[in-house]
Formats: C-alpha cells, sequence, structure tokens
C-alpha cells in the first residue's frame, strides 16, 4: 500500500443506513432525532470505507468515533476524518493525519462578517470582491481552514482565525502551534472540498470515489 494515500469517498445523506456497532447504536439513543439519524448514517458509511481500504469487516473495525469528538483508530491503522453539509457525507483516510471538510458551493454565508472577524491575514486580498464572488472566495478559504482544524483536532472558535492560507504555494499556516499543512481544494459538481496534511507528505491530489 502507498504509505502516503489519500482516499474520499462521497456518499448521498439519502442513501440507506448501514450496520453500526451496538456502542455506536447507545450513542445514537442519546441524541435528538436530527443528529440521531445523521451520526448513525456517518458512522456505518465509514466504516464500510474503512472496510474496503483496511480489508477487515466493517463492525470488526475498532473505530472510536463518540458524538461530538474526532474519530481515531488504532495508530497502524492510518486516519480518518469526515465531514458532511445538507446532502453529502464526506470520507476521508490516509496513513497520516488528515482533514477534510465540505460544502456546498451555492451555500450562503455572512462573507464580509467572517472576513472582518476571522480572515484578516487573507482580507487584502479580497477586499475588492462583493456579493457572490465574495461569497464565494470566502467559502472556500472556510472548507481550507476548517479541515486544517480538523487534522489539528482543534475547534472552529479556538482556531479559525489562527490558520493563514497562502493561495500561491496552497500552504497552511498556524503560527501559534508552528503548523503547516498541504491544502489541496475540489471543486466537485455543486460542493467545495478540501484536504489538509502535512506539508511533508508527496501526495498527489485526491480522487473521490462515489458511491
Amino acid at each position: 500500500m502507498n504509505k502516503n494515500l489519500i482516499a474520499l469517498w462521497s456518499v448521498p445523506i439519502d442513501s440507506y443506513l448501514k450496520p453500526i456497532t451496538l456502542q455506536e447504536i447507545a450513542w445514537k439513543k442519546e441524541l435528538s432525532s436530527g443528529r440521531s439519524s445523521q451520526y448513525a448514517h456517518s458512522r456505518g458509511y465509514v466504516r464500510e470505507a474503512l472496510s474496503n481500504i483496511l480489508g477487515i469487516p466493517a463492525l470488526e473495525i475498532p473505530l472510536k468515533s463518540p458524538p461530538g469528538l474526532p474519530p481515531g483508530l488504532p495508530e497502524d491503522m492510518g486516519c480518518v476524518s469526515f465531514s458532511h453539509c445538507r446532502d453529502i457525507l464526506l470520507i476521508g483516510w490516509s496513513s497520516h493525519n488528515i482533514g477534510v471538510d465540505i460544502e456546498r458551493s451555492d451555500r450562503s454565508i455572512e462573507a464580509k462578517k467572517i472576513l472582518d472577524g476571522f480572515f484578516k491575514n487573507e482580507k487584502k486580498s479580497l477586499n475588492d470582491l462583493e456579493g457572490m464572488q465574495l461569497n464565494s472566495e470566502v467559502l472556500k478559504l472556510w472548507v481550507r481552514k476548517e479541515a486544517a482544524i480538523k487534522w489539528q483536532k482543534g475547534s472552529i472558535f479556538n482556531d479559525l482565525s489562527k490558520w493563514n492560507f497562502k493561495l500561491e504555494t496552497n500552504i497552511l499556516e498556524n503560527k501559534d502551534y508552528g503548523y503547516k499543512l498541504k491544502s489541496f481544494f475540489i471543486n466537485y459538481k455543486n460542493w467545495y472540498i478540501s484536504v489538509a496534511c502535512s506539508n511533508n507528505l508527496e501526495i498527489d491530489n485526491p480522487i473521490i470515489c462515489v458511491y
């Protein structure tokens, strides 16, 4: 297996549910109805995706993924990250630490407020943009930075403003912690997708497998 492999899967949110473990069923029951369905959907398909790449039955994979916390695997099984928007689940796996994020490209956000409050280092290059063009460029930055925060296992509230993106190099930096990451961006159909991984890895652009 390629030591620097990144694998990505996209799964429609309305896909039928896959089996999850008894522990995950117990966690699922503690959630509201909307979050409960989302939790069951994501964990079932994460298990199936990992089963395909690791060659282990889905329910036997020692995935630790309680609600609201970053998912974890034993060190020799690589790293997994996932994200969802209203209609798609994105799953990412790598032999090294990874973070992924997805948003619909037509999502409307408060772009000016986000730019002023969190993206001050990138603000100068986007200051002349307005309307949908500004919305689109800020959203692209958002998915890049959220992927980095998932790589970091941090939080949007504490860490969003600490990541700086260098457009000309596709590098994300967090000088507070000394992190430097490679940032991949994919405009796939109706979605913006980003993958963050160590800048030291020699990895080509990831390819998405569609369920």
